[in-house]
């Protein structure tokens, strides 16, 4: 967030800095740090944690805490959410936590995030996608809006889904943190053909690169 300006002040300060202080930048976007900078860093590049490494701290965490019924499956919502951040990841505990009553209950994990049920919702759009039953799909949009779920989030499971179908569910952990996912994908595997699964699976994507277009669009209007 600095600006050229505070950069080239940064600059001096860089190239002599005093032997008992230390700077530590960390960013997002390191292409908008000057290359003067950066070559005057020792850089490491973080990566994204696992999810499956999210859900082992988060099972511990709210262990400790006493929260009960805090499960794998839960705790897999709230490390999708999360993105690889165990920051996001346990400050999302913390508020499940908080509006479970001191539980980690799924339901209440699902409003906050506006998460999809993968249980009911996501295999009954897959079956009506299976039969290109349009009026059913749409019945189950208007379901969604209904429960006020983010379209954004729900194609990303879609798409994540759609991709375990692809790879015969064996893919990407998915088996690994949520079981029940991997074997519905399984079974949708044997009955959809990979023609159709792809296509299912670029339509989500595009279709979450098309909301985020429109949120753009509508930010640059409001201004």
């Amino acid at each position: 967030m600095l600006s050229k300006a505070a950069f080239n002040s940064m600059l001096k300060t860089l190239e002599e800095p005093p032997e008992h202080v230390k700077f530590v930048l960390a960013t997002t976007d390191p292409q908008k740090i000057p290359v003067t900078v950066l070559s005057r860093c020792l850089q490491f590049n973080l990566k994204q944690l696992p999810p499956a490494l999210i859900v082992e701290r988060a099972r511990r965490t709210s262990s400790r805490r006493r929260a009960s019924r805090s499960t794998r499956r839960r705790c897999a919502l709230i490390a999708r959410a999360a993105h690889g951040s165990m920051r996001d990841a346990l400050s999302l505990l913390d508020q499940a936590i908080a509006y479970g009553g001191g539980e980690v209950r799924e339901d209440v994990v699902r409003t906050m995030l506006g998460a999809v049920d993968t249980r009911v919702r996501l295999p009954d759009r897959r079956r009506a996608r299976s039969r290109n039953d349009g009026p059913a799909l749409l019945a189950e949009v208007d379901a969604m809006a209904a429960r006020s779920i983010a379209f954004a989030s729900a194609l990303e499971d879609l798409a994540s889904l759609f991709h375990r179908i692809a790879v015969g569910a064996g893919g990407a952990g998915g088996r690994e943190l949520d079981g029940r996912s991997a074997r519905i994908a399984s079974r949708f595997a044997e009955r959809l053909a990979p023609e159709a699964v792809q296509l299912a699976y670029q339509i989500c994507v595009q279709g979450r690169a098309d909301l985020a277009a429109r949120a753009r669009r509508s930010d640059r209007a409001s201004r």
